[in-house]
Formats: C-alpha cells, sequence, structure tokens
C-alpha cells in the first residue's frame, strides 16, 4: 500500500497521501471480499482542542451542546460574530468564517487571511479584530505558546508530547500553535486504532488520514448496532485538559471502496444484500 512514516505532528504520512482529496483515487481502495469498509472521523478535531488549549468557556460551551444539539453551527456562530449576520449553511460568509477563524487560530496575519479569503487587508484586520474581542482567550493562549517558544525552545500537548525547536524560533509561533492541536488529534486516534486492535480484533485498521481512520470489518459483524457500539466505544478517549475533552466521531461506510463511503448514524439499522 506504500511506505509509512510519522511526521512532527504524530499523523502518519505515507506516499499515498494524495489520496485523501482524490475521491476518484480512493475508489481503488476495496474492502476484502465479506468485509464493509468504514472511515471514522473526528468532528471539528482541531478547532476542539484550540477552545480547550485556551480555556475559551464561550467555545467550549458551544462545542458541548451541539455534541447533542446538530441544529448548532460553529461556522454560522461564528460568521454572527465577525460579520454581524449569517442566514444558514448557504451563506457565503459561513464558509469566510471557517477558513479565517481556523487561520486566525493558527496566528495567521492579516495579510495570509486576507489571501485566502480573496478580501482586503483592511477587511481582514476587522475579522480578526471582530474574532479576537469575542475570543480573548485564544490571544492569550498565542501569548503564552509564544513565551515557551522563547523560554525553553519547545512546545508541549496535553498527553506531554514535547516538541523541541534548534534553529531560530522568529516567526516559528504559527508553526507551533498549529503543532499542538495537530498533535494532540493525531495521537487522540491513534489510541482509538490501538484501540480497535485490542478489543474489535475482527476489524482492520487500513489507513490513518489526518483526524480519521479507515478500517474493515466483516459485513455480518458490522451491520450489528453492538458491534458499531463497540467500534465507537474504542474512540472515546478523554484528552486529560482539567475539563475533559472528548471529540465526538462520525461514520461513513461502503461494501463497495473507500471512495463510495456514505455517512451514517451509529445506531442505524443497516439492509446489506
Amino acid at each position: 500500500m506504500g511506505e509509512v512514516l510519522e511526521t512532527k505532528s504524530s499523523r502518519l504520512l505515507s506516499d499515498i497521501r494524495a489520496v485523501v482529496h482524490r475521491p476518484n483515487v480512493r475508489k481503488m481502495f476495496l474492502p476484502d471480499p465479506g468485509y464493509a469498509i468504514w472511515e471514522v472521523d473526528l468532528k471539528q478535531a482541531d478547532a476542539q482542542v484550540v477552545a480547550w488549549e485556551a480555556n475559551d468557556i464561550i467555545l467550549m460551551d458551544l462545542f458541548t451542546r451541539a455534541a447533542s444539539d446538530p441544529t448548532v453551527d460553529l461556522h454560522i456562530e461564528n460568521a454572527r460574530i465577525i460579520f454581524g449576520a449569517c442566514n444558514g449553511k448557504s451563506d457565503p460568509r459561513r464558509q469566510q468564517a471557517k477558513q479565517g477563524v481556523h487561520a486566525a487560530n493558527y496566528g495567521s496575519s492579516a495579510k495570509t487571511i486576507a489571501h485566502h479569503l480573496g478580501i482586503t487587508i483592511r477587511a481582514a484586520e476587522h475579522f480578526l479584530v471582530k474574532w479576537f474581542a469575542a475570543h480573548p482567550s485564544i490571544r492569550q493562549w498565542h501569548k503564552r505558546v509564544e513565551r515557551d517558544l522563547f523560554t525553553t525552545r519547545s512546545v508541549a500537548n496535553r498527553f506531554g508530547f514535547r516538541r523541541r525547536y534548534f534553529d531560530r524560533v522568529d516567526g516559528l509561533l504559527p508553526e507551533a500553535l498549529a503543532w499542538i492541536p495537530q498533535s494532540t488529534v493525531a495521537l487522540t486516534i491513534d489510541r482509538g486504532m490501538l484501540r480497535i486492535e485490542k478489543e474489535c480484533p475482527e476489524s482492520q485498521i487500513l489507513l490513518q488520514v489526518h483526524d480519521s481512520c479507515v478500517g474493515q470489518t466483516p459485513i455480518e459483524l458490522f451491520k450489528t448496532t453492538e458491534y458499531r457500539a463497540k467500534l465507537k466505544e474504542c474512540f472515546n478517549n478523554p484528552i486529560p485538559y482539567p475539563r475533559p475533552l472528548v471529540i465526538g466521531v462520525d461514520i461513513k461506510w461502503s461494501t463497495k471502496s473507500w471512495g463510495d463511503c456514505e455517512k451514517m448514524e451509529w445506531d442505524e439499522t443497516l439492509t446489506i444484500g
């Protein structure tokens, strides 16, 4: 399937990494006969880790509500803060908020945000002012990470893993900010994969893809809600913050290929012909 390496953020990297964004190529990945192929995805994982790292109570409570109320939409809420209004998922301001907030959380400049969103630098500066006025704890988190960079030349995540920098640390803040949630999410998905290996040995892990993993399970097992509940529980791994973070998971599946996987509910009744 390809050579597998480990990146600085603990994500697995392989020479087939290009398939992540190519659904047509994903259709080349077929389950074994008699198996269903599935992909489990950690929901809004990086954004949740940022909220918990910053101890942003407003965002933490929003994610907690969203876990039990599917009508709560993080990006719509953020767009309303930044732009004053957002009329649902089709409103282009939602996508702008999604991209811009992600960049702002990782320390991007107004110039960078303007380039990615196709707006003026002045508009991007206004974007940043509105976002950090609503969530000052994220800016404080940036300052803590920057202080760690200059005093210890390192940053750490909640699992105790530390990344050290041996070159000049000037200008490394965005990279250091990104490493913390990315490594945390990768280690969280890795823990789920290890639990599947131990607790659901009938299933096989095939790939780790950023904040998700792909595997296969015998169809007769996968179609039972009891077994899928076991799979789901394997990803119930709290991240050890003072207010523990458990990131919810979605699942997609298919009997044809990885590229044909479609979202389903964990407790959905399956009829497989």
